[in-house]
């Protein structure tokens, strides 16, 4: 029986993110076993497997769908960082034609979650729609690597870099994914109402620069793409050129984490992870 904290990266045939919540373990089996950190097994992971009410090439949110301000619980562990600038950083060599995913010290609140790589960036088959999370799905790319990292509470970051024929494929699918996670409330509301849920969920779109956007949703999450209970997700989204890139993780409340964003800090985010598309394109 699948335990619900665990988070698998993709299942070969089905072209869907690392969203399965299953251990941190499963996590990092998608990438070489000598590649592995050492670790040991999760009590609690945020990620998920292919859920019910996820986007395929011909379901999409409606457009438009209201995006009203989450309710952001405080955290139990004290106040969320401040959006100072990130350090510059030596960047890895990239693999392939995508450009090298972050480094440990540009993710979000590395100082407290000490973040480590799960093996090194890994293809994966992309398809004519390409499932992200709940709410989102990226569409006719021709090239998608995966980056994973693990926090010290054993949840999950995933970097997800998508190459495409031409800068204008890029940027629609970049304008498809932001009306779908502007439309997320409505995505992830329905999924609770299809799992006998009260729908909880909030949605809100908290940073927005050229070319790159960042939101957050809270609700207690059904089983799927998503580890059940309540959390805060985050997703960061930046385009430049025919290369988009997408980063998620979330604070799950059984693993004592509150809200570790603010609309300053994911700003600077933005701004870093759109950086680092100009700087290996």
């Amino acid at each position: 029986m699948l335990t619900p904290h665990r988070r698998i990266l993709l299942l070969a045939a089905v072209p869907v993110i690392a969203a399965a919540t299953l251990a941190t373990a499963e996590f990092t089996s998608a990438f070489a076993a000598d590649e592995q950190p050492t670790a040991p097994r999760a009590a609690a992971s945020a990620v998920p497997s292919p859920a019910a009410g996820s986007p395929t090439a011909t379901t999409k949110p409606a457009e438009g769908a209201g995006t009203p301000a989450a309710t952001v619980a405080p955290s139990p562990a004290g106040p969320a960082p401040s959006a100072t600038a990130r350090p510059k950083t030596a960047r890895p060599a990239a693999t392939g034609k995508a450009p090298a995913p972050l480094t440990v010290q540009e993710l979000p609140n590395q100082a407290k979650a000490g973040w480590k790589p799960i093996g090194s960036p890994k293809s994966r088959d992309v398809a004519p729609s390409s499932s992200l999370n709940e709410c989102a799905a990226v569409e006719g790319a021709t090239g998608w690597q995966q980056q994973g990292w693990a926090s010290a509470a054993k949840t999950p970051a995933i970097q997800d870099t998508f190459t495409f024929a031409t800068p204008t494929d890029a940027d629609r699918a970049r304008q498809v994914l932001n009306t779908q996670l502007d439309g997320c409330q409505t995505a992830l509301r329905d999924a609770q109402t299809k799992q006998g849920r009260t729908p909880d969920a909030t949605s809100t779109r908290t940073a927005t620069s050229p070319a790159a956007g960042a939101w957050q949703y809270q609700w207690t999450a059904v089983p799927g793409m998503s580890a059940p209970g309540a959390q805060t997700h985050h997703v960061y989204l930046a385009a430049d050129g025919n290369v988009l890139t997408v980063l998620q993780y979330s604070d799950l409340t059984s693993a004592g984490q509150g809200n570790s964003a603010t609309p300053a800090s994911d700003a600077d985010l933005l701004t870093t992870l759109a950086g680092s598309l100009a700087l290996t394109r």
